[in-house]
């Protein structure tokens, strides 16, 4: 059997490596990695794209905690999000669409049958070909770039590394989609299409349960901000035995009166969490695992990375009617509930949507057994 799939193996690899799509990706991922980590320099005074003039940005400077902020910003949003979590991904998923469907297909199916192996165990080697060759492709695309900065900016990223099982491990969601469709239609568009189409709607149900969960972080934030203001106020009013004068009274109705509101949005808003928690309990959670990739890498969120290039507490970007404390504690605040979204739960995460896939594998299996070709 380990003769069969090795040659089951080779075979898929000589196919995959024949199609254009190999090596577009390679390069692709390889030009990507170059554009993101090796275009650019950091001076003392800030950051130098290429041979252009350096631009000031003390936020950027060579020993600044900038530099590490900006580099784990670019690798985990643009990177792996972006290019290996979306475009690569697409790409993966149309070179491998034709594997299983070219498998079956009249002419080939009688002469794969004819190995003396199971056909379960026939099937399920042909799959994990298909992971195998998408394996090899992050394996190279991350090595490229953890090694582009480690060298060039000393800066050894090692939990970056963890992005290769975990990008595997969301292919193996999507590819188990696209097996059970290919089973089912024996087509190659259909797989491709129908994986796509509800890799979408696994998108929308994430995005969705996120929008809810970042709403309700958001309140629980400005619970502990208000919470935290109002001790604050009565340790000082304690140390100084003393009343609140006319401006600390009106601050502490301010914040009592928020964290009254804040704290009713939250409840309102609990139910929803809940139940967006609940559907996406019987899906498998492709967004999970980015999550947890950027959370354990310590990566920044969205206003972090902005913040090294605006200072949003600054009066070009700060409402006239809102302080300058009002707004950095606004954007902390902020900060919390985005990185209280990210912090998923990656073993209950894997493991439900292992669940799916599994049940998706376990019908594609029985069919493909149970078929008369």
């Amino acid at each position: 059997m380990i003769r069969v799939f090795k040659a089951m193996l080779i075979d898929s690899l000589r196919y995959l490596r024949s199609r254009y799509l190999f090596w577009i990706v390679l390069a692709l991922s390889a030009l990507v990695a170059v554009a993101l980590f090796a275009t650019y320099s950091f001076t003392p005074d800030g950051i130098q794209i290429l041979w252009f003039s350096p631009i000031d940005n003390e936020a950027l400077a060579e020993g600044s905690m900038g530099k590490e902020i900006f580099l784990k910003g670019l690798f985990n949003s643009y990177f792996v999000k972006i290019w290996l979590g979306w475009g690569a991904m697409i790409l993966a998923l149309i070179s491998t669409a034709s594997l299983i469907p070219d498998f079956i297909s009249d002419g080939a199916v009688e002469i794969n049958l004819s190995k003396p192996i199971r056909r379960p165990t026939l099937f399920l080697m042909k799959f994990v070909c298909g992971l195998l060759f998408v394996l090899l492709q992050l394996t190279i695309g991350i090595g490229l770039a953890y090694l582009i900065i480690g060298v060039r900016f000393d800066l050894w990223l090692h939990s970056s590394l963890l992005a290769i099982p975990l990008l595997t491990l969301q292919f193996l969601y999507l590819y188990a989609i696209a097996a059970i469709i290919s089973v089912l239609t024996r087509s190659t568009i259909a797989s491709l299409l129908g994986t796509i189409f509800l890799w979408f709607i696994i998108f929308l149900i994430q995005f969705v349960s996120n929008s809810i969960q970042l709403g309700y972080e958001s309140q629980v934030a400005q619970v502990e901000l208000n919470q935290t203001r109002i001790a604050e106020l009565e340790s000082t009013l304690a140390e100084t035995q003393r009343e609140p004068n006319t401006s600390e009274r009106v601050k502490q109705g301010v914040w009592e009166t928020n964290l009254e509101q804040s704290e009713k949005l939250a409840d309102s808003m609990y139910p929803w969490v809940r139940n967006a928690a609940l559907v996406e309990l019987f899906i498998p959670k492709t967004g999970d695992l980015q999550k947890y990739l950027a959370s354990v890498s310590n990566a920044p969120v969205a206003n972090e990375f902005m913040g090294l290039f605006m200072d949003v507490s600054n009066d070009e970007f700060r409402p006239a009617d809102i302080s300058k404390e009002d707004m950095q504690d606004a954007n902390s605040s902020e900060t919390a509930a985005r990185k209280a979204v990210r912090d998923v739960s990656i073993l209950e995460s894997i493991l439900t949507s292992l669940g799916a896939v599994g049940i998706l594998l376990f019908l594609a299996t029985w069919r493909f057994s149970k078929r008369d070709f």
